[in-house]
């Protein structure tokens, strides 16, 4: 393929590569600039010799994996703090000492390790700034960060030693946080709650993670489905964010629960899609479920129990190689798992707001553990 064909082809894909970033990112002015260092990628490493059909999906690949680092990293602006402010959990008992073991766990590390976490963390930069920075490639720098996190964490529990309750990380939807608190609190846990409306999130320090809740739907763009009308303000750079963080927590086998939208991100990041709209399942009604055998359900719930669903979404196609571990007597999945991890759990009812003290136990003996 000749320079000029070339050129033709980029050019030709112009407005269809543009569209698809305005769509992700939301912004015009954003999307031209983004495009423009598609191309520029284009001219550095595409193959000359692809047809222009492979060429198309070489630039729609890279023009999304561009947008989506860079949706990222403006939401990770000021994600880690490092004070008082940022730092303490929002009802934890121990709320106003949240920044001062941060401080002690900060030093604690080497001068290189707390320089790592602050460029990254609190200043914002992507992996190859950071690389850039410090004059080291790409994969060098996200290796340095991991090690950096890892010596975070374990000086963080060093520091908060003397208080053995596990720690859950809530991540919070637009729900009332004092029901998550007492439910977790009454099953021996220290929480800390991580808004839905502050940026970014670093699982340092968190023994075990639960995903509320949320007045709010998933984005349908994360299983790839145009949006219902019946779709309840997505917020897709909050589902890319907590995706990310439950994927995290699988592969370091961090216990988890997901509740009501939380077991639905679940099924999601495994491939599956949701119903969009359902009416049988609203307003806080209480009604049945039958458990799995041999299911993290049923140790904790028995064979079957009463619980309280308010949802108007729910899982449609499963994601690959999850278990369905309970239904409701209609027939809708109610409780997913993760098998071979310590703790995976979604659930499509919401224990929190009553009859779930045998789940959070389930949860802090796995976080403990």
């Amino acid at each position: 393929m000749g320079v000029t064909s070339f050129d033709q082809h980029l050019l030709d894909a112009t407005a269809g590569v543009t569209a698809r970033l305005q769509r992700i990112v939301g912004d015009a002015a954003l999307a031209e600039d983004l495009c423009q260092e598609t191309f520029v990628r284009a001219w550095r490493r595409a193959p000359r010799e692809l047809p222009p059909e492979r060429l198309r999906a070489w630039l729609h690949r890279t023009a999304a994996n561009l947008a989506f680092d860079e949706l990222r990293r403006r939401a990770r602006r000021g994600e880690i703090g490092f004070d008082d402010d940022s730092l303490a959990g929002v009802g934890e008992p121990d709320a106003p000492l949240a920044g001062a073991d941060v401080r002690a766990a900060l030093a604690g590390l080497t001068p290189h390790q707390r320089l790592v976490l602050l460029l990254r963390f609190e200043q914002g930069l992507s992996l190859r700034e950071l690389g850039a920075l410090l004059d080291i490639g790409e994969d060098a720098a996200r290796k340095r960060v991991a090690r950096a996190r890892e010596a975070f964490a374990a000086a963080l529990r060093e520091v908060r030693a003397p208080d053995r309750r596990p720690t859950v990380l809530v991540l919070m939807g637009r729900e009332n946080p004092a029901a998550y608190t007492r439910w977790l609190e009454g099953a021996g846990a220290r929480v800390r709650l991580h808004g839905p409306d502050q940026a970014g999130l670093d699982l340092a320090g968190a023994d075990a993670l639960v995903f509320s809740g949320s007045t709010t739907d998933v984005h349908p763009r994360t299983y790839g489905e145009a949006l219902d009308a019946r779709t309840v303000d997505p917020d897709l750079t909050r589902d890319l964010r907590d995706l990310a963080a439950l994927r995290i927590a699988l592969r370091d086998d961090i216990p988890v629960v997901g509740v009501c939208r939380g077991s639905q991100l679940l099924s999601v990041l495994f491939g599956g899609t949701l119903s969009q709209h359902v009416e049988r399942h609203q307003g806080n009604r209480p009604h049945a479920v039958a458990t799995a055998p041999g299911s993290a359900a049923r140790r904790a719930l028995g064979a079957g129990v009463e619980v309280v669903s308010d949802h108007h979404q729910a899982v449609r196609r499963l994601g690959r190689g999850l278990r369905v571990t309970a239904r409701a007597p209609d027939g809708m999945i109610e409780a997913v798992e993760v098998p071979g991890r310590r703790l995976a759990l979604g659930l499509q009812w919401h224990p929190e707001r009553g009859g779930g003290e045998s789940l959070a136990e389930l949860l802090v003996d796995a976080a403990a553990a």
